[in-house]
C-alpha cells in the first residue's frame, strides 16, 4: 500500500475532529475525542528533519511541542509557535519530568544518535513509552532505518558489513521498534535510508511503502511531508513503512 500527496491533512482532521464520522471509531482513534488540532511532541525537532517535520506540521495547524536537550540550538526554529520542554532523553526521570502533566495526541521521533550509541534506542523507549501512555498518546509516529533488526537480511551482499558497528547499531534500532510494536500505543514506523543534503528540494514523488525490500534514497523535505500525511490517519496506524523514491539517484551527494 502507498500514500502520496493527495489532500491537506487541514481537510483530514476537520473531516475527523469537526464531523466526527458518525462519532464512530476511526482505526482505534475516536472521532470525537478532540475538536481542535491535535497536540504533537516532536522528539528531536531541532535537527534537520525534526525542524522540517516541526514546520509542515505546525503550517498544517498542529500544536507543537518540541523535546530538546538544553543545549540544544534551536536557530532552525526562530519564529515558529512552539513550546519546548527540555531534558535528556536517556534519563528516565528528565522524560517523565518533561511529560508530567502534560496531554499529547501524537508523539513524533525524528531523533538523531549523534554519538553512534549502539544501545541508544534500547535505553531510550522503555521510559519513553511509560511517559507517552501517562500522557495519552494515541499514535507513535518512529523514523528509524531501513535494516532495523530482522530487516538487515533482505539486504545481504551489500556491503554493508564494511561500515564499522553498522550492525549493532540496526540491532538496536530492531530492538526500539519491538518495543514500540509491544508498548499498546498505536503506531507508524518509517524507516529511513540514505538522506540528500538537508538543503536539497522535495521531489514529491516519494511513497510509503509496506515492501520492506525497497531501498532508495530519499529527501528530508519529502519524509516531512509523509510524516505529516500519517499524522492521526487510520491507514497509517500499526504499519511499518519504507520510503521510495526512483527520481532520486544512488547514492545521494554528500557535502
Amino acid at each position: 500500500m502507498m500514500f502520496g500527496y493527495d489532500q491537506s491533512m487541514k481537510r483530514r482532521w476537520l473531516a475527523i475532529f469537526l464531523l466526527g464520522l458518525g462519532g464512530c471509531a476511526v482505526g482505534g482513534i475516536s472521532a470525537s475525542t478532540e475538536r481542535s488540532s491535535p497536540r504533537v511532541l516532536v522528539l528531536g525537532g531541532t535537527g534537520q528533519l525534526g525542524a522540517m517535520v516541526t514546520r509542515e506540521l505546525v503550517a498544517a495547524g498542529a500544536r507543537v511541542v518540541v523535546f530538546a536537550r538544553p543545549s540544544s540550538d534551536r536557530t532552525t526554529l526562530v519564529g515558529l509557535p512552539v513550546e519546548f520542554v527540555t531534558g535528556d532523553l536517556l534519563m528516565a526521570d528528565e522524560v517523565e519530568r518533561a511529560l508530567r502533566g502534560r496531554r499529547f495526541d501524537v508523539i513524533v521521533s525524528a531523533v538523531r544518535v549523534e554519538d553512534g550509541d549502539p544501545n541508544f534506542y534500547s535505553k531510550m523507549m522503555p521510559s519513553l513509552l511509560v511517559a507517552a501512555r501517562a500522557a495519552g498518546v494515541r499514535q507513535f509516529i518512529h523514523h528509524g532505518a531501513v535494516g532495523a533488526g530482522d530487516n538487515v537480511k533482505k539486504f545481504i551482499g551489500l556491503g554493508w558489513e564494511r561500515v564499522p558497528g553498522i550492525f549493532e547499531r540496526l540491532k538496536d534500532q530492531g530492538e526500539g521498534e519491538r518495543l514500540l510494536r509491544e508498548s499498546g500505543i498505536r503506531y507508524t514506523i518509517i524507516r529511513n535510508a540514505r538522506l540528500y543534503p538537508a538543503d536539497h528540494a522535495a521531489t514529491g514523488v516519494a511513497k510509503l511503502t509496506e515492501d520492506d525490500t525497497v531501498l532508495t534514497p530519499m529527501t528530508r523535505a519529502d519524509l516531512a511531508r509523509l510524516t505529516r500525511e500519517c499524522l492521526l490517519a487510520a491507514a497509517c496506524l500499526d504499519k511499518t513503512y519504507h520510503v521510495r523514491d526512483d527520481s532520486l539517484a544512488w547514492p545521494p551527494p554528500r557535502r
